[in-house]
């Protein structure tokens, strides 16, 4: 189906949807549901909006876009902007958008889980643990209007020892293509009582199916949340060497290997810390790359150095004693003139009044609004557009991608702004791009460095883990062993599991038959 095609078709579905959900969940306004940051573009366009308020609900929509052969992608909040918030990949889909389905329907105190719907955003489920005496800590991302659901389901980040979102998943609930409803893990028993606790079942585990994927609807998801500790310390290292890059990694991930550190690190520039203040225009009136001179000027404005990391340490506080003496030794042995500070409180007195550093907060899982402001960079009405490549996480690695991203960044006129993240044994790499989005210029810019970065950073080694939705099939043909193995894989099982081929087409990269033949090089 193409924009414009099938209209008399996506008419008869939609005076479907009007009986079986009423009027008012039909939403033919689609402004809020196309991409925030690509306000003039047509080719990912919805043709419809329908908001579901159960799983019953979501089961006779899949039935009747299956009948009438329409198209429909499905978004949890739909805020995942910097990626193409709730637009689809294929014009002309109508959008499932699953904010009215926003029950917690448990918060297990005793074992720390919570099962939650799609529609819950981060600021639900924080609010609610406050609400209850806030003895668990649910890791966020940066921004707490996102769903839970959607932002774990993607792969997204946060920053707490569970951080890893989509690794802290126990089971999902799931609407298949055809209407029918699975749960995996220990939840496909209907008497198991271990369902929020262990990730595993009997047989394959097809939890990791239905993240980043359009096989089946998410509508339920039970996921790990962390005790409030003792003793929360969030821990700060500025350094002042631009040469510093590599050994922080390298002394972080020794300090997370080692399990002294077991939240997510990150390191950055101070770009992120200056647009939380000020535009670009504050800072400087060069162009781009900002002179050294004005970058030094901003990050002694701020009190931050060239390179900046952020860390957390939780516990009993005779064991944070012990980490903090840690950190202090490894940091400073490995880069000779690192600024290390720390914001140490208990557990139980952390709140908006006593954590207030954007960083200290989301460490403690209470998220915010704040890092929207960084959109603002070069406008008032600005959008960005991420890079996310995985590497290993070691120095040279991520030396290596800052060489390979800097100078193409730089040559469309877009300010280098790295943001690592270091999980396990691997970091993700994340390059942000900010503009004025009703810029088209600016906006195609950072298009084409994407379609350009992407395929020179997996031949580097360096595939992404997530991208726009312009770029998932760029992406997905970038994970090419075996010619391809995994996308034949994947669309082998897509098509048994959705012949219509209704479901979220192209997602990652993904076709059904219908449409295969038009999106392959």
């Amino acid at each position: 189906m193409r924009h414009g095609e099938d209209s008399v078709v996506v008419e008869a579905l939609l005076a479907e949807f009007r009986e079986l959900l009423g009027s008012e969940a039909v939403l033919t306004d689609v402004e809020e549901f196309c991409d925030p940051y690509d306000p003039t573009d047509l080719a990912h366009r919805p043709a419809a909006v329908v908001q579901p308020a159960s799983v019953g609900e979501v089961q006779a929509i899949v039935r009747a876009a299956a009948r009438y052969g329409v198209p429909i992608w499905v978004s949890s909040q739909g805020r995942n902007n910097g990626y193409g918030g709730s637009a689809p990949v294929l014009a002309g889909s109508v959008v499932v958008n699953l904010r009215r389905m926003n029950r917690i329907l448990e918060v297990n105190e005793r074992l720390g889980y919570v099962v939650v719907e799609p529609g819950v955003r981060f600021f639900d489920l924080v609010d609610h643990a406050e609400a209850t005496g806030g003895a668990w800590w649910p890791s966020t991302p940066s921004l707490g209007w996102g769903s839970v659901v959607g932002n774990t389901v993607d792969h997204g980040f946060g920053s707490t020892e569970f951080g890893d979102h989509a690794a802290a998943v126990a089971g999902l609930e799931v609407v298949l293509p055809d209407g029918s409803l699975l749960r995996t893990g220990m939840w496909a028993s209907s008497t198991s009582t271990s369902y929020g606790t262990h990730p595993r079942g009997f047989g394959p585990n097809i939890t990791p199916m239905f993240m980043q994927s359009n096989l089946g609807i998410v509508t339920k998801l039970a996921r790990w949340v962390s005790p409030r500790p003792e003793s929360y310390a969030a821990v700060t290292a500025h350094a002042d060497d631009p040469d510093a890059l590599a050994p922080l990694i390298d002394a972080t991930e020794l300090l997370v290997q080692e399990h002294t550190v077991r939240n997510i690190p990150n390191l950055t520039t101070s770009l992120g810390a200056a647009a939380m203040r000020a535009p670009r225009s504050h800072w400087t009136r060069a162009g781009v790359p900002m002179p050294d001179e004005d970058y030094r000027a901003l990050c002694a404005a701020l009190g931050t150095g060239w390179y900046n990391l952020r860390l957390a340490l939780y516990g009993p506080s005779a064991v944070v004693d012990a980490q903090l003496d840690r950190v202090r030794t490894v940091l400073s042995s490995a880069v000779p003139g690192v600024r290390i500070s720390v914001n140490r409180i208990r557990g139980e007195d952390v709140s908006d009044e006593t954590v207030r550093t954007h960083a200290d907060r989301v460490q403690a899982g209470r998220p915010s609004m704040m890092m929207l402001e960084t959109a603002k960079w070069w406008s008032d009405d600005g959008g960005h557009l991420e890079l996310a490549p995985i590497a290993p996480a070691t120095g040279a690695d991520a030396v290596r991608i800052a060489d390979l991203l800097r100078p193409r960044l730089e040559a469309e006129g877009f300010d280098f702004w790295p943001s690592l993240y270091i999980s396990g044994r691997s970091l993700m790499f994340l390059a942000v791009m900010n503009f004025d989005r009703h810029d088209p210029s600016r906006v195609q810019a950072a298009y084409r460095v994407a379609e350009g970065a992407i395929p020179a950073l997996a031949e580097a080694g360096y595939s992404l883990y997530r991208g726009n939705i312009r770029h998932m099939d760029l992406i997905q043909s970038t994970y090419d062993f075996g010619d391809h193995a995994y996308r034949r894989f994947v669309e082998g099982i897509k098509d048994l599991l959705d012949p219509v081929g209704i479901l979220a087409p192209g997602k990652q990269g993904i076709w059904p038959t219908r449409y295969r033949p038009e999106h392959r090089d």
